[in-house]
């Protein structure tokens, strides 16, 4: 009855770190895979607002009348198709959500993030004023902080820069 009673606690043993072992496990994967989700939602945005700045033709008045100015929320420029485009943070009727998009509708973001802080432009010019450079910077968030744990909620910095072609 004793070597039952020995063998029984050492099974108890063993699978009680196991399945801690586990446990940490399926914890430390899924913080990985929220780092991977913000990290490729932040690289995709970033280098699609790098592609549509670059082949700006002339940055133009945004929603607030700014052109070419510091922590500007917006920024607005003609395309080489002669279209305008405004960079923002929207919000998306159908789920609430805070989102960086275009004027034409398409959000970059997905809903799998919150933007935190930002987007932000920094436009500056050259002296001859022939050369324009814009700095960007946003901040994405994966988790809630009124639903999740602290040790659930992920954020990451984006900035980037890009100079505009002069025409």
């Amino acid at each position: 009855m004793i070597e039952l009673l020995i063998v029984v606690s050492l099974s108890v043993m063993l699978m009680l770190s196991a399945s801690s072992l586990f446990m940490t496990f399926l914890l430390g994967n899924t913080k990985v895979t929220r780092m991977q989700l913000i990290k490729h939602e932040g690289e995709y945005v970033m280098s699609q607002m790098e592609f549509l700045l670059r082949n700006a033709v002339q940055l133009v008045a945004n929603d607030s009348n700014q052109v070419c100015e510091r922590n500007m929320t917006s920024i607005a420029f003609v395309s080489i198709d002669s279209g305008e485009t405004l960079l923002n943070k929207t919000t998306d009727p159908s789920d609430g959500k805070a989102k960086i998009a275009s004027n034409s509708a398409k959000f970059l973001t997905s809903g799998d993030v919150d933007i935190t802080n930002g987007p932000y432009f920094d436009c500056t010019q050259s002296q001859d004023k022939l050369t324009q450079y814009v700095n960007i910077r946003f901040t994405l968030r994966k988790g809630t902080p009124t639903l999740d744990l602290q040790r659930d909620i992920l954020e990451q910095e984006f900035i980037s820069g890009v100079g505009l072609r002069s025409f």
